[in-house]
């Protein structure tokens, strides 16, 4: 009887590990085709081929359980790294977020293709983690902040909300009031939504980042929020502001 049991506590045990789910920080791989299959890949035949191989760093706290799905990140980089910035994992595992961003998806890509990449990344996480659909957002710094505005207003019913920094593009480029008149297609979407938008007083995106949050505001989307951090110039904010910014998207 014994033997049973030790030999089911085994089995059990190794089903189990079978089951277990990664966390922490790691790289994996994914073609376009193996996430969306043939069908959506060939929505993307413009921009991406079906076998395009996405490079994904990710971030699973460590507390990760499914039955309590966290939400998730998507920066967008302006660099071919996707990695975390140390001092935020603790932001993401006291808030319950992962991170995903994909490597290789700079500046120095189109802006096509890393809106396609920042699409498709939730859909990656999904297939492997529980996630809380409310709590899906976006972000980015400098040009990946304005691949992040550019996608947020294009996808209102994927990304709940969007951070920022030091970087962001209103959804048209035209005269305010032209901008006002003229809103995305799923403006109604967008407006349930929260937006922070980050920069310093060193920043010379400071202008542009004040411009677009206006607009953003003028144009009725009350949910929007202006963070000046004082001294700061073109580059990530601390921990402290982060932590703030998705403060003000999870009281949405």
């Amino acid at each position: 009887m014994k033997l049973r049991l030790t030999l089911f506590i085994l089995v059990l045990g190794a089903a189990s590990a079978c089951f277990a789910q990664e966390t922490g920080s790691y790289t994996d791989h994914a073609t376009l085709v193996s996430l969306v299959g043939e069908a959506g890949a060939r929505s993307f035949s413009d921009v991406l081929g079906p076998d395009h191989e996405f490079e994904f760093r990710v971030y699973v706290p460590e507390s990760y359980d499914p039955a309590t799905p966290p939400g998730l990140l998507v920066p967008v980089s302006p660099i071919d790294s996707g990695e975390i910035p140390e001092s935020w994992t603790e932001i993401l595992n006291r808030r319950n977020l992962i991170w995903v961003s994909v490597n290789k998806s700079g500046n120095s890509m189109s802006p096509e293709r890393r809106l396609a990449e920042a699409r498709t990344s939730p859909t990656f996480i999904r297939q492997k983690y529980e996630l809380d659909p409310q709590r899906i957002y976006i972000s980015g710094m400098s040009g990946g902040g304005q691949i992040a505005s550019m996608a947020a207003p294009l996808y209102p019913g994927l990304f709940q909300g969007g951070i920022f920094i030091c970087g962001v593009n209103p959804w048209s480029e035209q005269h305010a009031d032209p901008w006002v008149e003229n809103p995305p297609e799923d403006f109604e979407a967008l407006k349930e939504n929260r937006y922070v938008f980050i920069s310093g007083t060193e920043d010379f995106k400071l202008a542009a980042t004040a411009r677009v949050y206006r607009l953003y505001k003028k144009a009725g989307v009350d949910g929007s929020k202006l963070i000046v951090v004082d001294e700061m110039g073109h580059e990530l904010p601390d921990s402290a502001t982060v932590d703030k910014a998705l403060g003000f998207l999870d009281s949405n």
